[in-house]
């Protein structure tokens, strides 16, 4: 950090009113210390750098108007990185769960297809859900990429959903973790799943649609 981000460290006051008046040097020191405040709390937590850096600019952005308008003033024994910092972990949760809403709708709508039409659902998407675990023998499995939610999401947005869905997926009783892995990744007929439990077909198709539900639900917490 240079001499002048040091003199803004040690006061704030300085640092809000040269900050108010726009001097650049300001803010590229409030730059400097908020990057090494927030970068890396997102980034233990799952982002990327480039989405890090993006949603830096945007609070500074957002900042910046704060402080125009008068809706941030400096008060004394606060600090201006700590507001910035709130500012930014609340946008940076704020995305989350935009992506979270987005991946429920589309947990949503493919399960209420499931429930609508079974048939033409499954021969259509040939899985629900990209789900991973290790079997009874220790083999490990995967369902295969739905393309709906390869078309509709980016590369680190189905990253974040498949996590996401796998870790709801551990969380299911083990029968239903068998079901739906029967069902989606190996593609067996709910006869024969009914045949594997021991009950009739009726009562297996149940199962699945209670063990999908199960699934959604996890996945919402």
């Amino acid at each position: 950090m240079t001499d002048s981000c040091k003199r803004y460290r040690d006061s704030d006051l300085v640092f809000y009113e040269e900050l108010l008046h726009e001097k650049r040097e300001a803010f590229s020191c409030l730059y400097m210390q908020t990057y090494q405040q927030c970068i890396p709390y997102v980034l233990k937590r799952g982002s990327n750098q480039e989405q890090a850096e993006d949603l830096l600019q945007e609070c500074l952005a957002i900042f910046v108007s704060k402080v125009r308008d008068g809706s941030y003033v400096h008060q004394e024994g606060s600090r201006i990185t700590t507001y910035f910092h709130r500012i930014y972990i609340n946008q940076w949760k704020k995305s989350l769960d935009q992506l979270t809403r987005r991946a429920e709708v589309r947990l949503e709508t493919r399960l209420a297809a499931d429930e609508d039409d079974e048939e033409a659902y499954k021969g259509a998407t040939g899985g629900a859900f990209r789900i991973a675990g290790v079997d009874d023998e220790g083999n490990a499995f995967s369902a295969d990429l739905p393309e709906a939610i390869s078309q509709a999401y980016d590369e680190d947005e189905r990253s974040w959903i498949f996590k996401k869905l796998d870790r709801a997926f551990q969380l299911l009783a083990e029968d239903c973790r068998k079901v739906l892995k029967w069902f989606y990744v190996e593609d067996r007929s709910l006869r024969d799943i009914a045949g594997e439990l021991g009950m009739t077909e009726a009562s297996a198709t149940v199962k699945r649609f209670k063990c999908a539900k199960y699934l959604k639900e996890k996945f919402h917490l």
